[in-house]
């Protein structure tokens, strides 16, 4: 059992120096010898974990993938009602536009900044916006529920996730958070007693 002076392995240090290196830089703008540089491993033992930069690429989308669902519903969890549930995600937006320096969506950058024909990064980004838009549509049932209100969860599902990925990308073009509230508002008249 390593203990914590123990230096992670190589190929745990290649990937938390790209996943800080694409979030901040980009992926086009961010070299391989930059990565082993900063990552301080060899560039043969590079090669032995991700033979190509679009393998790495692939790795760093699928531990965002696996590490920003978790968060997500952890955060919803906090939430005492089923209203609360729901509206954490978006109301977590704000600070983390804050921390980020409004950098974005990882996923809405990798979607624009890689081409569709590097293997696994659609599946991936998609697979990711699937899982989001299915918690989206569970809390939305559970205040449906909650609230008796006639109301589609599965159709509400599809314009929250519009709203939430909506609110991300106008936030981050006008640096400004006042996109989340809207969507905020928006989604509360949808949900509006009938």
């Amino acid at each position: 059992m390593p203990n914590a002076a123990t230096p992670p392995a190589p190929r745990e240090r290649i990937l938390r120096t790209a996943i800080d290196l694409f979030y901040t830089q980009g992926i086009k703008a961010t070299g391989i010898n930059q990565i082993i540089a900063e990552s301080g491993v060899a560039k043969a033992s590079f090669y032995t974990h991700f033979p190509s930069k679009d393998d790495l690429v692939v790795a760093y989308a699928e531990h965002l993938a696996d590490h920003e669902f978790v968060e997500l519903r952890q955060i919803a969890s906090e939430g005492s009602t089923p209203r609360e549930r729901l509206f954490a995600p978006l109301r977590s937006l704000e600070p983390w536009f804050q921390s980020s320096s409004y950098r974005g969506c990882p996923f809405q950058n990798l979607a624009a900044e890689i081409s569709p024909e590097v293997t696994g990064i659609g599946r991936v980004v998609r697979r990711h916006r699937e899982n989001l838009r299915g918690l989206l549509r569970e809390l939305l049932g559970e205040v449906i529920a909650d609230e008796k209100l006639k109301a589609d969860p599965e159709a509400l599902a599809d314009t929250a996730l519009l709203l939430f990925e909506g609110a991300i990308a106008i936030s981050v073009a006008y640096r400004e958070p006042w996109p989340v509230e809207h969507a905020i508002n928006r989604l509360e008249s949808l949900l509006a007693p009938n």
